[in-house]
């Protein structure tokens, strides 16, 4: 069957699940700056990351100015983009993060499928979005001071029990940006997770850009996010800037792609499935074998913030369809394709349509 066709064979099945996720988020300023304004409507933006650069290093020594233009102010962070992109499938969703505290930002206006539970403030990102990358500068005071005794007074243990004990994907993101999350994501795994029941689910884990993180950090992070596969088969997606992070850590020599990063990072923490998704293809090491398979590129991007998160939404609608890992890398990379190309999440029949150019 064709990868189009067992993807959409499952619409109900997928529809009939439920994902919860926890704990960040963010107000997103789309941002695109201007390299040259013609008159009061027309300007041209600085099209590249090395362009911008550029233009920026050549101001040392003296100072300068970049206009910049504010395209939108969005909800962001990963949870929020991860559960809308599910929730706008048509999945059931409830996500406890940081949405404004104690009422929650009008910015964070999921889908209706999704569930928000407010747990702090958010943090504020100003995002460059060019058309090779993005640069995210986020301000995070507030959301920074979220610790495990602040959720707690929040959402209760019980509550939080509940809410997770419901998934059928328990989906933790943004380790990497957050200074307290560690501490977080031991006492959910300490005090959580052993209360959960022993349905059939599955661990979800992103841990956002990593760079800023100290190496014994992220090998204690890797250990304890395989210690969850005591619990329930456990996922770790990175994206290529994450996996090449992580190569410094754990290997020695040059960054060889994605399957070879894949594999150390497996074998040092126990996680079951390792995924990383560069922009241009998607590769995952798992019990019993691995997989590599060439993306399909958007040309002409309309909006690359969430197209990561988006992509994770995509691989856990595989996840819950029941398809195999191959099935799962494609239904991520075509669920971020068209967030990217259509600058905004898609529903479930859009995205088995767009499969089709998989199928060949």
């Amino acid at each position: 069957m064709k990868y189009s066709e067992q993807f959409k064979a499952k619409k109900e099945v997928v529809q009939s699940k439920k994902v919860t996720a926890g704990f960040d988020g963010f107000v997103d300023y789309i941002i695109h700056p201007v390299k040259t304004r013609q008159d009061e409507d027309n300007c041209t933006y600085f099209p590249t990351i090395d362009q911008f650069g550029e233009k920026i290093t050549s101001l040392a020594g003296r100072s300068g100015n970049v206009e910049l233009i504010i395209k939108s102010t969005d909800f962001g962070g990963c949870g929020p983009h991860y559960m809308n992109g599910l929730a706008n499938m048509g999945v059931n969703c409830t996500c406890v993060g940081a949405m404004g505290y104690p009422e929650k930002n009008s910015v964070f206006a999921l889908n209706e499928n999704c569930k928000t539970i407010s747990i702090s403030e958010p943090g504020y990102s100003y995002v460059f979005e060019f058309e090779d990358g993005k640069i995210i500068m986020s301000d995070i005071e507030k959301i920074s001071k979220l610790r495990w005794n602040d959720l707690i007074e929040r959402v209760s243990v019980d509550e939080l029990v509940a809410y997770f004990d419901d998934a059928d994907i328990i989906t933790l993101v943004n380790w990497s940006y957050l200074v307290h999350f560690h501490e977080i994501y031991e006492k959910f795994l300490e005090i959580v997770m052993p209360r959960l029941s022993k349905k059939d689910r599955k661990v979800y884990i992103d841990i956002a850009d990593c760079a800023k993180r100290q190496p014994e950090e992220i090998k204690a992070a890797l250990k304890m996010f395989g210690k969850y596969s005591e619990y329930a088969p456990t996922y770790l997606g990175l994206n290529k800037s994450e996996a090449m992070v992580m190569h410094s850590v754990l290997c020695d020599g040059e960054y060889e792609g994605s399957l070879p990063i894949a594999r150390a990072i497996k074998e040092y923490s126990g996680i079951g499935t390792v995924i990383i998704h560069p922009v241009d293809s998607s590769a995952a090491v798992y019990d019993g074998g691995e997989v590599e398979v060439q993306g399909i590129v958007c040309e002409n991007p309309k909006k690359t913030t969430g197209g990561g998160d988006n992509f994770n939404s995509g691989f856990c609608a595989g996840l819950l369809a029941g398809l195999d890992v191959k099935s799962c890398l494609i239904s991520g990379m075509t669920t971020s394709f068209l967030y990217v190309k259509n600058g905004g999440c898609n529903s479930f029949d859009d995205i088995a349509e767009q499969m089709k150019m998989y199928d060949e």
